[in-house]
C-alpha cells in the first residue's frame, strides 16, 4: 500500500513498454539470492521431473506431462523474475520484516500508513496500483496451505480476479487423452450471438433522402467519444480501465451488435434457445415411439439423433471427447435394448441388432463382446446380415483369432445362408462369402486350396458334362466331380484344360521347383525371408501329386476331401454371371459394372476386405505407390491419371486407354503383373478367362473384357485371339470395335480405321438388334480423332453417321472442317436423337452414352469448340433418363454414371488442349458429379487435378473430408429393402478406394501447398480411425497391445492391410522407425490373418535392413532385433497362418545361446569393473545385432 502522495511524487507513465530504470543505489541487495532461490527451484523441478521419468519411464503421456509442467514452472518463475526486475524500485531500500523491526520509532510507522483520502488511481485504473503493491515471493508451487497436496493453484487460467484451484490427479489423467492440437482452443469458444441494431426512423429518413447509397450506417461513421471529443487510440486502449481488463477490439459490422441468451429487448422480446430446434425434434420422435413403439425406422432415427443432441447448436465444428463418446455410447446401448423389447420379432431387426452390437463394442472388452455376439447369433441366426458383420468381426479380433476357428466361421456362414428361405439375394450373399473365404485363405498363406475351389466350383458350373446337367442330388454329383479331381486331369487354367465336359485325360505339365535359396545357420533370419519369399510364389497354384518334390510340404497338393465341404455348399449358384464376377475379384482384376450386378459389384469394388492390390505387389517404398511433382517444376499440376486403386464404371474406353491420355482400369494390374510376387498367377488368370468365353458365347461384356485382358499382357496374343474369336461371332460389332482398339493403340492407324469402316458396312446385313451397337463404333473413332485433334477427319465421321457407312478415301487430306450445312445437322441430330429412343428402349446403357457422345461432340466442332453448347446434349439425356419409371432406377443409375463420366472425358478434353476456359464452370460440373456420385474416383481426380492448377487446395481437402466423414452408408435408418439385395449387403460404409484417394492426395500434394508429415498422417489416422479404441492417443505398441477394450471395423480401412502397409511405407520413408514399428503392431492386431503385412517386419523392419536403408544420423530408432522378430514369428505360427520354412525349433535353439551367453557376460561382470565400451555392446545386443548372425 503507499499514500497519494507518494504517488505524486512519482507519476504512471502512460505506456507499459516505459519503464523508469531504478537508480543503482536503490537496487536490491537480494537479487543475486533470488537467482539462487530461482535456480534451486529449477533444479528441484528437475529432480522431480527425473524422479517420475524413472517410475514411469515407458509412460510416455505421463512423461509428457512432466515435462509441461516443468515448463510452466519454469515459465512462471522467469515471469515473476522479469516482473520484479522490471518494477521500479520505490524510494525506500527494500528491508525485510526482520531489519524493520530493529529500526527505530520512525523506521516502524512505515510498516504501513493511514490513508483516509483514497487513492484516486483505483478510480482511474480500477485496480491498485502495481509499484505499490509490496514485494514479495511465491512458495509452495501452487499449493495451498489446508488443502490436501494434489490441490494446486492452476494459473493457466485467467479468471480476473479469481484463483482456480484443481486436482493435479484428476489433470494428469484428463492431460493424457487431450488433444495437443494448436487450434483446440477454438473448440472451447461458444459462437457469437450477434443481432441487427434497430434503426431509427429518423435515421432511415435521413438515408433515404440521400443522393447516394451508403456503405454503412451513418452511426459506424462517428468517431466523436461521449462527451463529443475524439476517441484517440491511445485513449481506447489504455493499458488500465475502469471496466476491468481490457480486451480485443471486437470487429463487427455497423448494424449489428453482440447479445447473449439472457439479453432481453423490449421489442424483439428473448432470444430463443439454440437447441430448440434439436431437442423439439428429439421430443417429436419420443412421442412417436410411445404411439408405436415398434416402428424399427423411428427408433433407429431416434437413437441417431441422440448425438446431435449431445453435439446441441454447434454441430460438427467441436468434436466430441473421448468422455463424451463413452457417453453417447452408453445413451445409444440403453436405447437399442429398450428398442429390441420393444419390436419384437421384425425382418428388420437386425439392424436393431447390429447398431447393439456396434455400440456395445465401444465399452465392452473383447471377452464380453464375443459373448455377446453368440447370445445374439443363437438366438437371431436367421439374419445373415448378424453373421457377415460376425465374420468381420471374427476376422479382425486379434486375441482369439485363429485360422482354423475363422475357416470354421465361414462355412457355418455359409451352410446357414444355403438352409435360409429362397430369396433373390442369397446366391449374392452366397458368392460373396465364398470370394471373401477364399480371399482369406490366400491372404493366410493358403494360396493353393484357394485357387483349387474356384478351379472346382467353375469345371462344375460351366463344364459339367451334359449326361450330369439334370442330377440335383448333391452327393451323386460332387461324388462324380470328385473323382475327376482326383484322376489329376487338368482343370481350368492349366495348361492343357479343356474342361470336365471334353473328357480328356491329358495329364497336366507343371515344371519341378529348384529353390534358390537357403537357410543359412549363420544368418538365420536374414536368410529365412528370401526362402519364404520364393516358396510364397512357386505355392500360388496347386501342385499334382507326380510333380511333388522332396521340398514341397503336404499342403501343396489339394485333394478331393479338401473341397468336399465347401463345394457342397456353393456349388448350386443359380447365376453364373456371379461367378464370374468374384472370379475376376479374386484375380485382382477390375469389376465388370452392368446395369444387373452394379448394387453386388458396388460392394466388392470398394470392400476393404477384397480390395487388397498394395499387398499382393511388391512395393518396397512409398514412392512405388505415389507419383510426386519433378523437383525441378514442382509447380506443374500432376497428372490426373496416376492414383492407382481406381473405382468407376469399366468400359472400352478405360479398359484399353491410350497411356495419359484417360484412366486405365487395368494399368495396376498390368503393373502388378510385372513383378514375379504377384499373388496371382497371370497366365493362369489369361486361361481360365479364355475358357470361360468359350463356355459362354452369349456373353459379350465377359468377351470384350477378355480381349482387353489379353492385349494388357501380350498384344500379339490379343489380336490372335481376337481374330479367332471373330470367326466365331462375326456379327458382334463390339468385338471388331475391340480389334480396332488394339490397331489404334499398336500404332496402325490406317488399319484400324480400315476395320471400322469394313465392321460399319458389313452391319448392313446384320439383325436391327445387332446393329444397334454400331454407335458403339462411332463414339470410339471419333473418340480417338479428339486425342489426337484430328478435327477435320471427326467432322467427317459425324457426317457420315447417317449413312451407317463410310468412304475412307473421302477423308480431308487437310486440316479444314468440312462445312455443315443446316439440312446436315438436322439429318445428324434426328438420326441420333432417334437411336437414343430406340436403345433406351432396349434398355442398353452404353449405346445411350454413346449416342449421347455423338450429339456432344457434334455441338461441340459446330459452335468453335464451346464447352456450354456441348453440354447441352448432357443435359437433354439426363433429364430424359429422370422421366422414366421408378422402377428402372438401377438403370437410370448407372446410365447416369457412365453420361456424367463422358461428359467429364470431354471436359478433360477442352481442358487439355483449348486451355482456354472458366474455372467456376469446370468447378461446378465436377461438383456436379461428385455430388451424385462421391466415390468414382474419375471425379475425384479431376477436381483434385484442376484445383491444384490453380492452387487452392483446401477445396480438395473439404471435399474428400467430406465424403469420407459421411455416415450415410454407414447403416440405413430404413427398412425398406433392395430386393436383389435383401440384407443390404452391397453398400459398404465409405469404399476403401476413397480412403486411399484421401491419402493419395496428400502424399502428392508438394510442400509449398500445405502438404506436411502431419498432414499425411492425419489422413491415415483418419482412415484407420476407430472410436472404440483406448482413451490415450499417444499408446505405443506394447502399452495398446494389453488393451481390454474391444476393437470394431468402424472405419472401413482399419481392416484393409494395403492401407496399413502404405502407412508402414510412408514412416520409413522419413526414417521413423519407431514409428513404423508401432503402426506395424497396431496393424497387425487389426489384420491379423494378413500374412504379407507381418512379414513386412523381416523385410522392411529388421534392425540390419534398418541400419543398411536408413542413415544413422537421419533415422529415428531401431529396427526389429531378434527377440523382437523371434516374437513376431511365433504370432504366425500362434494364429496358424501358412508357413513354408519352418524354424521355431532353429529359432529356439538360437536363443537359448544367447540367453546362456548373456548370462555368462553378466556372471564376468560380477567379478570385473565395466569398461566403457560394454554399454555399447550390450546395446547392439539388444538392438538386434545378432540378426546379422542368426
Amino acid at each position: 500500500m503507499d499514500s497519494s502522495g507518494s504517488q505524486e511524487k512519482k507519476p504512471v507513465p502512460r505506456f507499459a513498454s516505459f519503464k523508469l530504470p531504478p537508480p543503482e543505489a536503490d537496487h536490491p541487495p537480494e537479487r543475486p539470492r533470488r537467482d539462487t532461490i530461482s535456480r534451486e527451484d529449477k533444479s528441484r523441478s528437475h529432480s522431480e521431473r527425473h524422479t517420475r521419468h524413472r517410475s514411469h519411464r515407458r509412460d510416455r503421456s505421463r512423461s509428457r506431462e512432466s515435462r509441461r509442467k516443468h515448463k510452466d514452472k519454469e515459465h512462471h518463475a522467469r515471469f515473476d523474475k522479469a516482473d520484479r526486475y522490471d518494477r521500479p524500485t520505490p524510494e525506500t531500500p527494500h528491508t525485510s520484516i526482520l531489519d524493520r523491526h530493529t529500526t527505530g520509532k520512525d523506521d516502524r510507522s512505515e510498516l504501513y500508513v493511514i490513508d483516509r483520502k483514497g487513492d484516486k488511481y483505483n478510480l482511474i485504473y480500477g485496480t491498485l496500483h502495481r509499484y505499490s503493491v509490496p514485494d514479495y515471493y511465491r512458495v509452495g508451487r501452487g499449493n495451498v496451505l489446508g488443502l490436501p497436496s494434489s490441490y494446486r493453484i492452476d494459473r493457466d487460467s485467467v479468471v480476473e480476479d479469481k484463483l482456480v484451484i484443481r486436482n493435479e490427479l484428476q489433470r494428469k489423467a484428463f492431460s493424457r487423452t487431450k488433444a495437443k492440437s494448436i487450434l483446440s482452443a477454438l473448440n472451447k469458444q461458444q459462437p457469437r450471438l450477434l443481432r441487427f441494431k434497430p434503426q431509427s426512423l429518423l435515421d432511415a429518413a435521413a438515408d433515404f433522402s440521400k443522393d447516394y447509397l451508403p456503405l454503412s450506417t451513418s452511426e459506424s461513421r462517428k468517431h466523436l467519444g461521449a462527451f463529443g471529443e475524439f476517441d484517440y487510440d491511445d485513449e481506447k486502449y489504455a493499458y488500465r480501465s475502469i471496466h476491468g481488463k481490457a480486451k480485443p477490439e471486437e470487429h463487427l459490422p455497423s448494424d449489428v451488435e453482440a447479445t447473449s441468451d439472457s439479453d432481453i429487448d423490449g421489442e424483439y422480446g428473448i432470444r430463443g434457445d439454440p437447441d430448440e430446434q434439436i431437442k423439439q425434434r428429439n421430443a417429436l420422435l419420443s412421442q412417436g415411439l410411445e404411439k408405436d413403439p415398434a416402428d424399427i425406422n423411428r427408433w433407429l432415427e431416434y437413437i441417431d439423433h441422440q448425438e446431435s443432441l449431445l453435439r446441441g447448436s454447434a454441430g460438427e465444428i467441436k468434436p466430441l471427447t473421448y468422455a463424451e463418446k463413452q457417453s453417447l455410447a452408453d445413451i445409444k446401448l440403453s436405447l437399442y435394448e429398450k428398442a429390441l423389447k420393444k419390436v419384437g420379432q421384425s425382418d428388420a431387426k437386425d439392424r436393431l441388432l447390429l447398431g447393439y452390437l456396434e455400440e456395445g463394442a465401444k465399452l465392452w472388452d473383447t471377452k464380453k463382446l464375443s459373448t455377446q455376439w453368440q447370445t445374439v447369433l443363437r438366438s437371431n441366426s436367421q439374419y445373415i446380415s448378424l453373421w457377415v458383420k460376425y465374420l468381420d468381426f471374427r476376422q479382425t479380433e486379434f486375441l482369439n483369432f485363429t485360422y482354423q476357428q475363422c475357416f470354421n466361421t465361414y462355412v457355418e456362414c455359409l451352410r446357414l445362408n444355403k438352409s435360409a428361405p429362397e430369396s433373390p439375394g442369397n446366391s449374392q450373399i452366397q458368392m460373396y462369402l465364398f470370394l471373401r473365404l477364399t480371399l482369406f485363405m490366400r491372404e493366410a498363406g493358403y494360396a493353393e486350396h484357394a485357387t483349387a475351389l474356384w478351379q472346382a466350383i467353375l469345371e462344375i458350373a460351366f463344364f459339367r458334362p451334359d449326361s450330369l446337367q439334370g442330377i440335383q442330388d448333391d452327393k451323386e454329383l460332387l461324388s462324380t466331380f470328385l473323382d475327376f479331381w482326383d484322376s489329376e486331369i487338368a482343370r481350368v487354367g492349366d495348361a492343357g484344360a479343356k474342361g470336365w465336359s471334353s473328357g480328356s485325360r491329358e495329364l497336366p505339365t507343371q515344371q519341378e521347383f529348384k529353390p534358390v535359396f537357403q537357410l543359412d545357420s549363420e544368418a538365420l533370419l536374414p536368410s529365412w525371408a528370401p526362402c519364404e519369399r520364393e516358396r510364397i510364389t512357386n505355392a500360388r497354384l496347386p501342385a499334382f501329386s507326380l510333380n511333388i518334390s522332396e521340398q514341397d510340404d503336404p499342403y501343396r497338393v489339394i485333394l478331393a476331401s479338401d473341397l468336399d465341404e465347401i463345394l457342397s455348399l456353393v456349388w448350386h449358384v443359380d447365376s453364373p454371371t456371379l461367378l464370374l464376377d468374384g472370379l475376376i475379384s479374386f484375380c485382382r482384376l477390375p469389376p465388370i459394372v452392368t446395369e444387373e450386378n452394379q448394387e453386388t459389384n458396388g460392394r466388392t469394388a470398394g470392400d476393404p476386405f477384397v480390395r487388397n492390390e498394395v499387398m499382393s505387389t511388391a512395393f518396397s517404398m512409398i514412392n512405388d505407390w505415389i507419383s510426386r511433382a519433378p523437383a525441378a517444376n514442382e509447380s506443374a499440376a500432376l497428372s490426373p491419371f496416376q492414383f492407382p486403386q481406381q473405382n468407376f464404371i469399366s468400359t472400352i474406353e478405360t479398359l484399353m486407354s491410350e497411356k495419359e491420355s484417360w484412366f486405365s482400369s487395368l494399368c495396376t494390374w498390368n503393373t502388378a503383373i510385372s513383378n514375379s510376387d504377384f499373388d496371382v498367377v497371370p497366365l493362369w488368370t489369361r486361361r481360365a478367362l479364355r475358357m470361360l468365353v468359350d463356355a459362354a458365347p452369349s456373353n459379350d461384356d465377359l468377351a470384350e473384357f477378355t480381349l482387353c485382358v489379353e492385349f494388357a499382357c501380350s498384344s500379339k496374343d490379343a489380336k490372335k485371339f481376337a481374330k479367332s474369336l471373330l470367326k466365331k461371332r462375326s456379327s458382334n460389332l463390339r468385338l471388331y470395335n475391340a480389334y480396332a482398339l488394339m490397331e489404334r493403340r499398336s500404332g496402325n492407324h490406317a488399319a484400324a480405321d480400315h476395320v471400322w469402316a469394313t465392321a460399319l458396312s458389313m452391319s448392313k446385313t446384320f439383325s436391327d438388334y445387332d446393329r444397334l451397337d454400331s454407335i458403339l463404333l462411332w463414339q470410339t473413332w471419333l473418340w480417338e480423332l479428339l486425342d489426337t485433334q484430328n478435327m477435320a477427319h471427326a467432322a467427317y465421321i459425324l457426317l457420315s453417321i447417317p449413312q451407317d457407312s463410310i468412304d475412307l478415301n473421302a477423308l480431308p487430306q487437310d486440316s479444314t472442317l468440312p462445312a455443315f450445312t443446316p439440312t446436315s445437322l438436322l439429318k445428324i441430330r434426328s438420326h441420333l436423337s432417334d437411336l437414343q429412343e430406340k436403345v433406351l428402349a432396349h434398355r442398353k446403357a452404353t449405346n445411350f452414352t454413346a449416342s449421347t457422345v455423338s450429339l456432344a461432340i457434334l455441338s461441340y466442332l459446330t459452335n468453335s469448340q464451346d464447352l456450354h453448347k456441348a453440354f447441352e446434349a448432357y443435359t437433354h439425356a439426363l433429364d430424359r433418363l429422370s422421366s422414366l419409371p421408378e422402377q428402372h432406377r438401377p438403370f437410370k443409375t448407372y446410365t447416369a454414371e457412365l453420361l456424367h463420366q463422358s461428359r467429364a472425358r470431354l471436359l478433360y478434353h477442352h481442358i487439355h488442349t483449348r486451355r482456354t476456359y472458366k474455372p467456376t464452370h469446370i468447378r461446378a460440373i465436377l461438383s456436379e458429379s461428385i455430388a451424385l456420385f462421391p466415390h468414382n474416383t474419375i471425379f475425384l481426380s479431376l477436381f483434385a487435378w484442376t484445383e491444384s492448377r490453380f492452387r487452392i487446395d483446401d477445396r480438395v481437402r473439404s471435399v474428400v473430408r467430406e465424403i469420407t466423414s459421411s455416415t450415410s452408408a454407414t447403416r440405413t435408418t430404413t427398412t425398406t429393402k433392395n430386393p436383389t439385395d435383401p440384407y443390404n449387403l452391397s453398400a459398404p460404409p465409405i469404399p476403401i478406394t476413397t480412403h486411399l484417394f484421401s491419402i493419395y492426395t496428400e502424399l502428392s500434394r508438394p510442400i509449398f501447398a500445405g502438404s506436411t508429415s502431419h498432414s499425411v498422417r492425419a489422413a491415415f489416422e483418419g482412415a484407420i480411425a476407430d472410436d472404440s479404441t483406448t482413451a490415450s492417443p499417444h499408446q505405443t505398441s506394447s502399452s495398446s497391445s494389453t488393451s481390454t477394450i474391444a476393437s470394431t471395423s468402424s472405419s472401413s480401412a482399419r481392416s484393409n492391410p494395403s492401407t496399413w502397409k502404405l502407412y508402414i511405407l510412408f514412416e520409413l520413408s522419413l526414417h521413423e522407425i519407431q514409428r513404423a514399428k508401432e503402426i506395424f503392431y497396431r496393424g497387425m492386431r487389426a489384420c491379423p490373418w494378413s500374412k504379407e503385412l507381418i512379414m513386412l517386419a523381416f523385410t522392411h523392419l529388421r534392425a540390419d535392413v534398418v541400419r543398411e536403408n536408413h542413415p544413422a544420423d537421419a533415422r529415428k530408432g531401431e529396427g526389429m532385433g531378434f527377440d523382437e522378430l523371434r516374437h513376431v514369428y511365433n504370432v504366425l505360427v500362434e494364429k496358424e497362418l501358412r508357413i513354408h520354412v519352418d524354424i521355431e525349433q532353429e529359432l529356439d535353439d538360437l536363443a537359448a545361446r544367447m540367453v546362456e551367453k548373456r548370462g555368462l557376460e553378466i556372471g564376468r561382470e560380477v567379478i570385473r569393473m565395466p569398461d566403457d565400451g560394454d554399454d555399447e555392446v550390450d546395446d547392439d545386443v539388444d538392438n538386434g545385432s545378432e540378426v546379422g548372425r542368426g
